[in-house]
């Protein structure tokens, strides 16, 4: 999954190498220890196993078992790609650890993590915004916003992501140039990188400073934590991953890049049913507490939907 020895499929001016081996261009320069490796996708493929549980649970109670609102449809889709990056990425690892002939099979699950990878970024940062926007302008949105925008675009950011990894799979895979291959490669990294980052980083900043330094002395609810807690780690966990391969694919090469970064954002996609129960039980001292009333706990916006009501009612009185 993370080795380069595994890699070809999407770096076409790649020699193939043994396992365990990372051909740097020069000599002398540090290769990467096999047993540093396989340690490495055995605690990725554990880490893989638990949160593929964790965000299946995410995935039946909000699908079946709680009301959702516009924010949980992005939450939805969110443990959707979280779930499915990790299978892809549990089924490269055990490949790797089994040392099976993996070719073209490989390249096409390194295509869906990307994919999935892609996805979650893109859902998290419409998130921020729309969370941004909501809080800034809650009577424009409460008025204006269309009953199913959440639902058109999560499957916007689908689409794209699916598009521009399609894109990046047929040039350097089925159509293998390799100055057209990096040029592509570069683009999506830089689109993540340095798009969609800093727009992320940057509403949720703007969120954070509105709802702690506002004068109104605004209650924000569990889904403000629920949203800042997922952001923050994002940019620690999973943000890197975007980095260390926009590197790599500018010759900048590290020992165990972008090794590094997948199990990072393993961890990151691990990490978000986590939140979600944590902030859902926080402070609760009731002894049987469900994940469902957990996950709904985290999830519902009770606090800030009633400032907005109040501030709606308050403007109808008076008009």
């Amino acid at each position: 999954m993370m080795s380069t020895s595994t890699m070809p499929i999407f770096l076409p001016t790649t020699n193939n190498q043994v396992h365990g081996t990372n051909q740097s261009g020069a000599v002398g320069k540090t290769e990467p220890s096999y047993a540093v490796l396989k340690f490495m996708e055995s605690f990725c493929l554990i880490s893989a196993a638990c949160g593929m549980v964790g965000n299946g649970m995410v995935l039946w109670y909000l699908g079946f078992r709680i009301r959702r609102n516009h924010f949980t449809v992005y939450i939805l889709n969110l443990a959707a790609a979280d779930f499915g990056y990790l299978l892809c990425i549990a089924i490269e690892t055990v490949q790797y650890l089994m040392q099976f002939n993996v070719g073209v099979q490989f390249g096409i699950f390194l295509f869906l993590d990307l994919f999935m990878y892609g996805t979650g970024l893109y859902l998290l940062t419409a998130i921020s915004i729309e969370r941004c926007l909501s809080v800034l302008c809650p009577i424009w949105c409460r008025s204006h916003r269309p009953k199913h925008l959440s639902a058109i675009i999560s499957g916007l950011l689908w689409g794209i992501s699916l598009l521009l990894n399609t894109l990046g799979y047929a040039v350097c895979s089925v159509r293998r140039s390799a100055r057209t291959c990096q040029i592509v490669l570069i683009t999506i990294g830089a689109l993540d990188f340095i798009f969609c980052a800093p727009l992320m980083l940057l509403f949720s900043l703007t969120l954070f400073l509105r709802v702690k330094c506002s004068s109104q002395h605004l209650r924000t609810g569990r889904l403000f934590t629920v949203i800042m807690l997922t952001v923050l780690f994002f940019l620690i966990f999973a943000v890197p991953l975007s980095v260390l391969i926009l590197l790599d694919f500018l010759g900048y090469k590290f020992l165990y890049s972008p090794e590094i970064g997948f199990v990072l954002s393993c961890v990151n996609s691990t990490l978000n049913p986590v939140i979600y129960f944590l902030v859902g039980s926080y402070r609760d001292r009731r002894i049987k507490f469900t994940l469902r009333l957990a996950f709904q706990r985290a999830f519902e916006d009770s606090a800030d939907d009633k400032d907005e009501q109040e501030t709606h009612d308050t403007i109808t009185m008076s008009s």
